[in-house]
Order: C-alpha cells, then sequence, then structure tokens
C-alpha cells in the first residue's frame, strides 16, 4: 500500500512540475507579446467611446513627453473603466522597438517631476506580482551601494542574478509532501 502511495506521490509530483512549466511557458508568451507595449496613466478621458485614442495619445507624447518625431502604433485603446472616475489608461503597441523604447526613456525624464502621468511597460499580472515582491530588495541593494537592476521579473545585484531561494532574506520552500514513511 505504501508503495502505491509513493507512486502516487511521485507522479502528482512529476504532473505538478509538468504543469508549473507550462504555466511558465504560458507567462513567456505573454510577456513577448506584451514588450512593445507601454501603458500610459493620467491622459485626460472624458469616456468618450467615439474618441480617436490614438490622436490622444500621439498628442500626450508631443506635449509632455515633447516627442515630436512620428510614431507609428500597431494599436491603442483604452483599459477597463475605473470605479472612481479617474482617467482610464492607455494600452499603446508600437510598431518599432526603437520607437516604444525612446518614448519610455523620454517619459522617466520628462514627466518624473509630474506625478499625475505615469508610463511604463506592461507585463502579465505574474510578472508584475513577482517584480512587486523584488522591489524591495532592489531598494535595499541600491541602498547599501549596489549596482541593482530589475529585468521583467529578474533582479541582478552586482551583475549577479538574485535568487530567493538561495538568498537568507528568504526561508526554503516548505517540503510538499510526506512519500509514505507512515508518520
Amino acid at each position: 500500500m505504501s508503495n502505491k502511495v509513493q507512486d502516487m506521490g511521485e507522479q502528482n509530483y512529476i504532473l505538478f512540475e509538468e504543469n508549473r512549466q507550462l504555466k511558465e511557458k504560458v507567462i513567456e508568451q505573454q510577456s513577448r507579446s506584451m514588450r512593445e507595449n507601454l501603458i500610459f496613466k493620467g491622459v485626460p478621458d472624458d469616456y468618450n467611446p467615439d474618441e480617436d485614442t490614438e490622436a490622444i495619445l500621439k498628442d500626450f507624447i508631443k506635449s509632455e513627453i515633447q516627442i515630436e518625431e512620428a510614431i507609428n502604433f500597431h494599436v491603442v485603446h483604452r483599459l477597463k473603466p475605473k470605479k472612481d472616475k479617474s482617467p482610464r489608461g492607455i494600452v499603446a503597441k508600437f510598431e518599432r522597438r526603437k520607437d516604444r523604447n525612446m518614448v519610455l526613456s523620454a517619459a522617466i525624464q520628462k514627466l518624473k517631476n509630474k506625478k499625475q502621468f505615469v508610463v511604463h511597460e506592461q507585463y502579465p499580472i505574474e510578472i508584475i506580482e513577482r517584480r512587486r515582491e523584488l522591489v524591495p530588495i532592489l531598494k535595499n541593494a541600491r541602498t547599501k551601494g549596489h549596482e541593482a537592476v530589475l529585468k521583467e521579473d529578474r533582479l541582478y545585484i552586482d551583475k549577479k542574478r538574485f535568487n530567493h531561494r538561495t538568498s537568507n532574506q528568504h526561508p526554503p520552500p516548505p517540503v510538499a509532501m510526506d512519500h509514505g514513511n507512515g508518520e
């Protein structure tokens, strides 16, 4: 009987691991599909369903981020309405990665004193959650004088990838199951 339980436990672990790997592949594909996207928050919104969101965004980029060059998009749309009626965010998929990077870089510089506006990269929710865990560690490393960089959901401190599992700041993951030893 205990061999059957152990075999089932091992099969369960194999399925769990395969499922985890498949989820990671889906997250990676989502991330790749969002790679050319930026999210713009704080851009005025009159909740008009007929608005030309692309024209509004181009005007925002020209007036607030101060980029005069013509930028082309695959698609531009507003996010879901907010309960507090604040401006809905805008998601823009750029035709060229070079333009996306130029806008993001300029936005960081030009909007740093305009707290009502935020421009950032788009990520799947799982990566956003991982980043939330890593940002305090990134800030702590920087205050201690270390070079720290966050790329998607990977943190590098002094050019070495930070690993939650090997860090003494986090306990190791719990053991998943009893392998049928009867206790």
